[in-house]
């Protein structure tokens, strides 16, 4: 694999387009909608707004700032439009940080703070709580959790994907 190749692999999904695997027939909308509503794992939330996906992650964690509390809440999101008639989604990403708890798949309203865009790369934080459906106290050891949007991002692709669909990054 050159070089260019690692670039428009690591760019898949953020600069350019992924494609389904050639013979993979395009299913309705409504599997596709099913596929990324059971994304899982670890602070992450799915559910519709406004109609379309959103696949996110939070987390309360450790904070340095002075005068804090010694923990915020990070919201990560990605929210899916489905275009039927192309057998395509297109996702953008969605960040903030505050000091008050919220429902990330809703609260897209609720914070003015939300930051747009193709985010890529990882963030290094202390863990105290995940948040989501299955709210759970203790979160990553004292060396830290690595959140990275590709991980965010690459169970999005692969359910739109291997639903035949392709998955587009939206403009902003």
């Amino acid at each position: 694999m050159g070089f260019l190749d690692k670039i428009k692999e690591k760019s898949r999904g953020v600069l350019t387009a992924a494609k389904p695997e050639d013979g993979v027939e395009p299913q309705p909308a409504d599997e596709v909608r099913h596929s990324l509503l059971a994304i899982s794992g670890k602070g992450i939330e799915t559910g519709s707004d406004d109609g379309e996906i959103v696949v996110s992650w939070s987390a309360k964690v450790a904070s340095a700032g002075a005068g804090s509390a010694g923990y915020e809440y990070r919201y990560r999101a990605i929210r899916i439009e489905l275009d039927e008639g192309d057998n395509e989604a297109a996702g953008v990403c969605f960040k903030t940080d505050t000091d008050a708890e919220m429902s990330a798949s809703g609260a897209f309203g609720a914070s003015k703070n939300w930051e747009r865009g193709q985010h890529i790369g990882s963030e290094t934080m202390h863990v105290l709580a995940w948040l989501g459906p299955h709210h759970t106290e203790g979160g990553a050891d004292e060396k830290g959790y690595q959140f990275s949007w590709g991980d965010l991002r690459e169970p999005v692709i692969d359910a739109v994907t291997g639903a035949g669909w392709t998955y587009k990054p939206k403009k902003v």
